[in-house]
């Protein structure tokens, strides 16, 4: 699936196509770089839009350079950073959780 993502507190030198295209790498095929976010203009976040498998988790931070970026996914609903996952929030999600069943 094809998604905008936005990536919080990147290094300036990383706000350029082809580093934006390495960091878009490690969630999934880089498709397209926001020009808006090419030119610096946007200020705190830059788009990218990527290829992800919605089947596998989703990442909701990178690393790069010792540096931790925000990700975050435009309109895909509810997700859960707890299994990373699409389809339900983190406060519902039974990932790691154990059901206890009372037997009677």
């Amino acid at each position: 699936m094809s998604v905008w993502v936005r990536l919080s507190k990147l290094a300036m030198e990383w706000i350029d196509v082809d580093p934006l295209r390495i960091v878009g790498g490690m969630l999934g095929i880089t498709y397209k770089v926001d020009p808006i976010s090419e030119s610096q203009a946007r200020g705190r976040f830059v788009r990218i839009c990527v290829e992800i498998d919605v089947t596998k988790p989703l990442k909701s931070t990178l690393n790069v350079e010792d540096r931790s970026i925000k990700v975050e996914y435009e309109c895909l609903g509810l997700i859960s950073f707890n299994c990373g996952r699409i389809g339900h929030s983190t406060e519902v999600c039974m990932e790691g959780k154990i059901e206890h069943i009372e037997e009677v």
